[in-house]
């Protein structure tokens, strides 16, 4: 096996000991040897001399490394904006600007590292806020598909306790209709815990409008005995407004020592506080169209709510100037059979055909209008039992022959006072006596 042997894989060290040995012990051996008055021959001279060439070769060779390693260091400090220092030694200015330059490296490689933790912190943010933006597309994709709103705001629930990394996180809102805040979603609480936060808690919190929050930094909170309640540390409450208006709030909260709620959480509760506004107000306003709706989508007869409006106006009226008033029902007996015979689409052309049959055939004063899928109506102005079973009878007639009897009515007739002196009496009479030999009989 070979071995190959070169100077410059030798440590700086090794060489100037070898250079020593070279320059020293070859002419102290040869000066022993000629004190000695021994011959010393002139090969042995020559080589000798060659020798302690090799070896101040050597040192040449070391210190020009070091004068290249000095010149680099010095171009090397220049190109960085600094200037070597001014001092006669070279090896004490080498030293310094190897300090220097180490100083610099080592001050290089903590501006990296900041630089590597902020890039990381800063890549948790933007992932964050993609995740966010993502979890409100996904919201507005449930809510343009008519996703009941609580499934909406249970999703947006899950999500915000998961990005915040939270223990706990529940929304309260406003009912209209009862005029009190309920509970419409929850994650990470025991429903029971939620409620009795509902009950006990200070009724302004709904009408402060303001942010509470409780962690290391922030210790004024002014429902602290509820937050025992929940088993958590650090709570957050956002309030959710509608048009300056508060209609519920959003909480959130962890067990986490140490804890401090950031910009960028405040900045997603409240995102996440105004979509649930935006929900909410879609849903009032669903409700406040639902009111102002009269009309039946499907066969353009009044709806059940105006009708019963109406009829208790024209009781009102026929108790005041004394007149009869009757409510007609009419229905298709065979409703579900037609359905499973011919399919859902020929049926809704069935009741549409049946309801304008009906209309027509009415009077302009009568007041016409659809119960449920196969029942429609007729407040019958100034009628009385016996000529609205006549009607009835005639109606029946007049449409199960228009269909060549695949359709079978059945119907009853309620009158005031005699069947009920309200609107919810005589329909509730009407609906119970459909079909039945009493709505067939004339009296």
């Amino acid at each position: 096996m070979k071995t190959k042997f070169s100077i410059q894989e030798l440590s700086l060290k090794r060489r100037i000991w070898v250079a020593i040995s070279l320059v020293t012990l070859i002419p102290l051996i040869v000066i022993f040897y000629h004190i000695s008055g021994l011959y010393i021959s002139i090969h042995t001279v020559v080589i000798a001399l060659l020798i302690v060439f090799l070896g101040w070769w050597i040192i040449f060779e070391v210190f020009a490394s070091i004068v290249r390693v000095y010149s680099n260091s010095k171009k090397t400090l220049k190109n960085i904006g600094e200037e070597a220092p001014d001092v006669a030694n070279e090896v004490q200015s080498l030293e310094s600007v190897i300090n220097i330059l180490s100083s610099k490296m080592r001050s290089g490689l903590e501006q990296l590292k900041d630089f590597s933790q902020k890039a990381e912190e800063l890549n948790q943010e933007v992932s964050k806020k993609v995740l966010v933006l993502s979890t409100i597309l996904q919201a507005n994709d449930l809510f343009s598909k008519e996703v009941p709103s609580r499934e909406i705001l249970q999703f947006l629930n899950q999500r915000l306790k998961e990005i915040l990394e939270m223990k706990v996180s529940f929304c309260i809102l406003l009912d209209e209709l009862s005029e009190k805040f309920r509970l419409v979603s929850y994650c990470g609480i025991d429903t029971a815990k939620a409620e009795e936060f509902i009950a006990e808690k200070s009724s302004d919190l709904y009408k402060s409008g303001k942010t509470f929050i409780l962690d290391k930094e922030n210790k004024n909170f002014p429902y602290a005995k509820f937050v025992d309640g929940l088993g958590l540390d650090n709570i957050i409450i956002i309030p959710v407004l509608s048009r300056n208006q508060q209609v519920g709030i959003l909480l959130a909260g962890s067990s986490r020592k140490d804890f401090v709620f950031s910009e960028d959480d405040l900045s997603v509760l409240n995102l996440f506080a105004q979509n649930i506004a935006i929900i909410w107000e879609h849903k009032r306003l669903l409700h406040k169209v639902d009111e102002l709706e009269v009309f039946d989508y499907l066969t353009g007869l009044y709806n059940e709510k105006y009708i019963e409006k109406r009829l208790d106006e024209e009781i009102a009226r026929s108790l005041s100037y004394q007149r009869p008033c009757a409510l007609l029902f009419m229905e298709i007996s065979n409703y579900k059979d037609y359905q499973q015979t011919f399919g859902p689409i020929e049926t809704e052309k069935l009741v549409k055909k049946v309801a304008k049959i009906f209309k027509d055939s009415l009077r302009p004063i009568d007041i016409p209008g659809r119960f449920g899928l196969a029942r429609i109506c007729a407040v019958l102005i100034e009628k009385n039992k016996r000529q609205s079973q006549t009607i009835a009878k005639e109606l029946k007639s007049k449409i199960e022959g228009n269909f060549s009897n695949k359709v079978e009515l059945s119907f009853s007739v309620a009158e005031n006072p005699i069947d009920g002196v309200t609107a919810k009496e005589l329909i509730l009479f009407a609906e119970s006596h459909i079909g039945t030999s009493e709505a067939n009989e004339v009296s």
